[in-house]
């Protein structure tokens, strides 16, 4: 029986002022997966990202999520379709508690309305749901911890704790170990695993770090200069001569 297919993307084409980012991508997601995207830098990975999610549009070419348009939606309307992002340098609000965090992204999904009379310190329900994600995520203990003292590595596990709560059914990771130590990015692959295992997410990681890329990848999608230069098994990937030249470099077989 043949995977589902949870992203299609097509012919994809991004120009900047005559420069071409982004040049004729094509590639589909099954369901349920974890595919790393990789490249050297100017490679076209962030901007690839921001065409799925909505932050750019695209000069040509199609964004599919389960066999839906989305090309050039708002970026709020592919959230609500089922596309979370997470970014290389956090997006939270400092101020507030990884719970008040969470719970804000919570009310946002379910489309609550601001109450003066409402309490959402008391609402059982919805409280129960943000400490079943906190949970989920394995950050219950921080749950009354303002964001902005926590950890680098911390705050990364919030805002992906943020984006649980959006309902995704597909998972950005925008250098999700970035900056981390080696202890922290080996939690942080670990939480991953986890996570596609408990929620069926599939997810999508741009990564710089090989040894992360190797062992928590499916799917590798190579790119150079906009362009894909190779895709396929992990495998594959690391043996691919052409990869190898333009990237990898000596990396051990």
């Amino acid at each position: 029986m043949a995977a589902e297919i949870i992203l299609q993307v097509t012919n994809l084409v991004k120009d900047f002022s005559g420069i071409r980012a982004v040049n004729n991508v094509s590639f589909t997601l099954s369901t349920g997966t974890i595919t790393a995207v990789i490249g050297p830098n100017g490679a076209g990975k962030t901007t690839l990202y921001q065409l799925i999610s909505g932050q750019i549009l695209p000069t040509s070419g199609s964004v599919k999520l389960k066999g839906k348009e989305i090309t050039g939606l708002a970026p709020h309307k592919i959230v609500k379709a089922g596309i979370g992002r997470s970014f290389q340098i956090t997006s939270v609000f400092p101020g507030l508690t990884a719970r008040q965090n969470v719970r804000a992204a919570l009310i946002s999904r379910i489309g609550a309305q601001f109450d003066w009379w409402h309490c959402v310190e008391s609402d059982r329900p919805l409280n129960i749901a943000v400490d079943k994600i906190l949970a989920l995520v394995g950050i219950q203990h921080l749950a009354s911890t303002a964001v902005q003292i926590l950890s680098h590595g911390d705050r990364a596990l919030v805002e992906i704790a943020i984006v649980l709560a959006c309902k995704p059914r597909l998972i950005l990771l925008d250098e999700p170990t970035a900056g981390m130590s080696r202890e922290e990015t080996g939690n942080m692959v670990q939480l991953i695993r986890h996570l596609q295992q408990k929620t069926g997410c599939t997810f999508l990681i741009t990564e710089h770090d090989m040894e992360v890329v190797f062992n928590l990848a499916e799917n590798i999608i190579v790119m150079c200069q906009g362009k894909i230069l190779a895709m396929g098994r992990s495998d594959e990937i690391r043996t691919n001569p052409d990869v190898r030249h333009a990237y990898l470099g000596t990396i051990s077989t």
